[in-house]
């Protein structure tokens, strides 16, 4: 068996990417790297025991040979007996609505459209063809930004979405094509040194192999060290959470005074994801201070009765949008995106192994529209399988939901109840107890 066949197997094998009966969706663009993807599983498909591969291209529509790419990746996998969906989006304008770069915007629309397709299929799987060279550029990219948690690089596995050329370095999926005589399309626009992956691809990368001719082999034992790294903290973390935070989610500050430097930047990168080195040392610092208050743009610390309170502001204004099924909506204060449609489920274990960010509600007759809001004065809440209410308030403070938070969370709302508690709790309405009738499903994006 060839090399390259080798490591395709092992990355499945390691890091259990595929098993018998998976059906896959595979980001098939008609580069090197995507169609030697392609054609690995489409090789091994009998060997793996899949259950089905369908390809999905998309056409960015930022190129002019876009077409040509889109021509090629139709007549291959037809000419390889796979089934493929062709979709075409205006990343330039979704950047632009965005405030994205057309990279990004381009990343969001085909993960996107990939999982779109996944569900509508009832696959089980979606494949990109990421490998080693892209995690050495992954790994340098969040160097250059002093990104310390970026500094692995990205999961061989990630839900559903699958990098089963892991191991395989650029070279490598290079010769196999030219040995085998298997055709692909080059994207000019991967030459453009103006986009910082290209640049460290192109400049970086090969002087630094200068340096170290073993450098994949480098960048996968950083991979493993953090990898090891990321598993020790996310479980020290959680023992932390118990013991420094109250049940209204505020920061007790003499266990926290107590912390090494590390668990102290740790836990707070923990607590709030979303902030940069800059924000998480401002906090850490006041903390540690004699200063009992700070006012920044976005936020106000507080120090009262020895817990330290992270208050948006001293209130956040009553929020509320129309969500129409069928449609999307943008939460402004909350930073994410919600979009509802109508959709049949094939089984149940769709809905028992749904993600996180997604809510599947059943109706008679689905309404027009929902009400996206922030919390009010009184609001209570019924969550999935309890009869009785409770307030929303003391759902906040039970689950540990900090004060500055509770005012952003978007309510998804029906009538004035409470469907969910976007991205926390679903409610007890609504619930999907028959297959043969469409659903609504709601989808939430956070922006990063």
């Amino acid at each position: 068996m060839d090399k390259v066949e080798q490591k395709f197997l092992k990355a499945v094998r390691d890091f259990d990417l595929l098993r018998e009966g998976d059906r896959v969706v595979v980001a098939f663009s008609g580069g090197a790297d995507s169609t030697l993807l392609l054609h690995l599983l489409k090789e091994f498909s009998d060997y793996l025991g899949l259950g089905g591969i369908y390809a999905v291209h998309v056409n960015h529509s930022l190129r002019e040979t876009a077409k040509r790419d889109e021509e090629f990746a139709r007549r291959f996998a037809a000419g390889m007996g796979i089934s493929i969906e062709i979709r075409r989006v205006d990343v330039r304008l979704y950047a632009k609505t965005h405030g994205l770069t057309p990279e990004e915007a381009g990343r969001v629309l085909r993960y996107r459209i990939l999982e779109e397709v996944r569900e509508r299929l009832g696959y089980t799987k979606i494949a990109t063809a990421h490998h080693l060279d892209d995690l050495i550029e992954t790994q340098l990219l969040f160097y250059t930004r002093g990104n310390a948690e970026g500094l692995k690089g990205f999961e061989p596995k990630r839900g559903l979405v699958i990098r089963p050329l892991f191991y395989l370095t650029k070279g490598e999926i290079y010769d196999y094509l030219k040995r085998r005589g298997i055709p692909f399309v080059e994207d000019e626009t991967n030459r453009d040194v103006t986009i910082p992956r290209n640049r460290i691809r192109h400049r970086v990368v090969p002087q630094l192999r200068e340096i170290n001719p073993s450098l994949e082999d480098s960048a996968l034992r950083v991979w493993n060290i953090l990898s090891e790294e990321e598993r020790f903290w996310k479980k020290h973390l959680k023992g932390l959470e118990e013991k420094l935070l109250t049940a209204g989610g505020e920061i007790l500050l003499e266990p926290f005074g107590e912390l090494t430097t590390a668990e102290q930047r740790r836990f707070l990168k923990h607590l709030f994801p979303q902030w940069g080195f800059e924000t998480v040392e401002t906090v850490r610092r006041f903390a540690l201070s004699h200063q009992t208050i700070w006012r920044g743009e976005k936020f106000v610390l507080l120090k009262e009765g020895g817990k330290l309170i992270i208050s948006s502001k001293w209130s956040v204004k009553p929020y509320s949008y129309n969500l129409p099924v069928g449609g999307e909506v943008f939460v402004e204060e909350a930073n994410i995106l919600l979009r509802a449609s109508l959709k049949r489920l094939r089984s149940w274990e769709e809905v028992k192994n749904k993600p996180p960010n997604v809510e599947y509600f059943q109706f008679e007759q689905p309404p027009e529209y929902f009400v996206v809001r922030n919390r009010r004065e009184g609001d209570r809440f019924v969550p999935f399988g309890r009869r009785g209410e409770v307030k929303l308030k003391d759902f906040f403070i039970k689950e540990k939901i900090p004060r500055h938070r509770r005012d952003l969370i978007p309510l998804l709302t029906l009538a004035n109840k409470i469907l969910w508690i976007v991205g926390i709790r679903r409610g007890n309405f609504f619930a999907v107890n028959d297959l043969n009738k469409e659903v609504v499903e709601v989808v939430y994006e956070q922006s990063d």
